[in-house]
Order: structure tokens, then sequence, then C-alpha cells
């Protein structure tokens, strides 16, 4: 019994460790995406980098993958030729994680009968930091913003430059999944 119950708890903390990648996505029901062959990158607001917490290298480094990732399936082209346009933010939020649990030291077996020890209560909260990326695909005819993706996930300062970049690749491609949108 406590075997397979170990196995289950191991198997869930894989899959949870494989879908920490957030992805959430919003689009005009209306819009027709399938007319879609030419976009254009729009300049990064440089309101971005009032956050120190962001970094221009890492900026760079989105623009260059989000670049990759779309020209798999649409052409690149000046923004005056464009059928879309794409708009991009990088988000940093400190965060503050708070875990309790009970540390049990009782009900066990004493001799004939059985004791009771005693719980205490343990609280624990550490700080992390978050990051957002948000992609806005934009009509380039009307300027309005028609499909909205966003993934979140931890910022892990002690990653690599390259382990950045494999980390973001893998959350630009689920993100990317979802567009365009299937009805």
């Amino acid at each position: 019994m406590l075997h397979k119950l170990l196995t289950a708890v191991v198997a869930l903390v894989v899959v949870a460790a494989c879908s920490n990648t957030r992805v959430s996505t919003d689009y005009e029901t209306f819009y027709d995406f399938s007319a879609l062959q030419n976009f254009s990158m729009l300049p990064v607001d440089k309101k971005i980098y009032d956050n120190p917490k962001v970094s221009q290298l890492d900026v760079r480094r989105l623009g260059g993958l989000i670049n990759r990732e779309l020209t798999k399936r649409y052409r690149p082209v000046t923004k005056d030729q464009a059928d879309f346009l794409v708009r991009y933010f990088f988000v940093v939020e400190e965060k503050m994680r708070v875990d309790s649990y009970n540390a049990n030291f009782g009900f066990y077996r004493y001799g004939f009968g059985y004791r009771y020890g005693f719980e205490t209560p343990d609280v624990t909260s550490s700080y992390y930091q978050q990051g957002s990326v948000i992609i806005d695909i934009v009509d380039a005819k009307t300027d309005v913003v028609v499909w909205r993706g966003v993934t979140e996930g931890r910022v892990i300062k002690s990653d690599t430059p390259v382990q950045r970049q494999v980390r973001l690749e893998k959350k630009l491609a689920r993100l990317f999944s979802a567009f365009p949108p299937k009805r």
C-alpha cells in the first residue's frame, strides 16, 4: 500500500514539474486569422526598463525568439507591408510564497497502551521573482489587438544565458501553439 502511495506521489510531482508553464490566450472571435501572412515586430516600449529587475539582455533575447518562432509560419516584412504587428512586454514581479504545515510528534505505541504527543504548526515564507511574457498581435490596418498571449514562470537567477534561452524557447513554443487560434 505504501509503495502504491509513494508511486502516485512521485508521478504527481513529475507531472506538476512538467506543467509549470502557465499559458493563457485571448482573441477576437470574429477576426480572420487565416488571412495573415506577413508580420512586423514593433519596437520595445522603453518604459519596460523602468523596472530594474528587467534585463535588456533578456528583452533582446525574447524579441529574437519571438521573431524566430513567428518566422516559422509567417514572413517578416516592414511595418507598412505587414498584415499584423507584434508587440511584446516582459514584466518581473516579486512574489511571496507561504507554506504552512504541522510537525506531528504524536500517537505512538508505548508499552501496553498508546501515548499522545504534540503538534507544532510551522509557517515559512519565501520570496521569488515571477516573470511574465505578454505578446499582443495587432491588426496592421486597424491598429487593434486581435490576439493576446501570456506565459508566466519563475525567474531563476542562477540560470546561465543558454539556460534562460532554452527556458524561453519552451515557453514561447507552448504559447505560440495557440496562435493562430483554432475555432
